[in-house]
């Protein structure tokens, strides 16, 4: 991990023209706890976490728990916001939980911060542990969280651990339909799902719509220039054929709940790999440095971004 802490110094001392891309925490997210995280979400005991499921509820029990730890409010009153999926012959219920930082300076403007905290369970005796997808968004959310509290940004965040994604994405779709309210004061989506990846993994992909609703093409050119250990990458490609010709990958995540609603949104992932919904998808078999390394840079993305959003309103206005 030597490689990850000249990172950090060189990028605590970095800055650039317009507001400062390098700026990070100034305690840098600790590396075991992001792993500890993970560890637990994946563990045999959550048995993949499935809708509706025990090992689900203790997934939602613990994020609530990381957030009172850290002092992070309840969003609208309470951590937990239930919800049904009406299916032919049952209804699952399933909940997300979801906290809230008040902006220092906008406090009516949202970012929504996203990670899902399902996945698809077990099958008899083997359990789908879902260690990239998506136990390492959910960690590393909940250590944003942490930071985020500590120095609240700009703007308003509402950090979002969706359930039932994996179905249909119910969790990100219910979120905007109880919160009608607010789809107009939500200024961006930054949604992480899989940024673990596998043993072979070395870079970070991003997909993204109508950030020139809030970003300047400076702004935008300066986020694609950030100083990192590791490779981020633009949209997906694969053995040089487009993995987007087989994914809609504007609505492969919850992100494409809010793209449904106009909201510009920055998606990070690593794509498809060959742990991707099976069992391999495991703790040991993720990339333990990418993945801290991915955590950081991202922070520091969200940190500027929010430094340089700004508010066209002809162009919000045509969202």
């Amino acid at each position: 991990m030597a490689k990850y802490w000249l990172w950090v110094i060189i990028t605590l001392s970095s800055s650039c023209s317009i507001k400062p891309l390098d700026t990070v925490p100034s305690a840098p997210t600790p590396y075991n706890a992001l792993l500890q995280h993970l560890h637990y979400l994946s563990s045999a005991n959550l048995r993949g976490r499935q809708v509706g499921t025990t090992g689900n509820k203790k997934a939602q029990n613990y994020i609530v728990q990381q957030l009172v730890t850290a002092n992070v409010a309840p969003f609208a009153g309470s951590y937990l916001a239930p919800f049904s999926i009406k299916r032919a012959f049952n209804t699952t219920q399933a909940s997300n939980v979801i906290g809230l930082i008040r902006g220092r300076e906008f406090d009516d403007k949202y970012i929504v911060l996203s990670a899902h905290f399902d996945h698809i369970g077990a099958r008899g005796s083997k359990i789908y542990s879902g260690a990239d997808d998506n136990a390492s968004g959910t960690a590393a959310l909940l250590e944003f969280a942490k930071w985020l509290q500590r120095e609240p940004l700009k703007h308003s965040v509402i950090l979002l651990f969706t359930d039932a994604e994996e179905v249909n994405l119910n969790g990100a779709k219910f979120f905007i339909k109880d919160n009608t309210h607010l789809v107009n004061k939500i200024v961006l989506n930054i949604n992480l799902d899989m940024i673990a990846g596998t043993k072979a993994t070395k870079r970070l992909h991003y997909v993204s719509r109508k950030l020139k609703q809030v970003l300047s093409d400076e702004t935008i050119s300066r986020l694609q220039q950030t100083t990192s250990p590791i490779k981020i990458v633009k949209g997906f490609k694969s053995k040089g054929r487009r993995l987007s010709q087989v994914t809609s990958w504007q609505m492969a995540s919850d992100h494409g709940a809010f793209y449904q609603q106009g909201i510009p949104f920055i998606y990070y992932g690593v794509g498809l790999h060959h742990h991707y919904h099976q069992p391999s998808d495991s703790y040991e078999n993720i990339n333990h440095e990418f993945f801290t390394l991915a955590s950081h840079v991202i922070l520091k993305q969200i940190r500027f971004i929010d430094e340089n959003l700004y508010f066209n309103a002809q162009r919000y206005s045509e969202r």
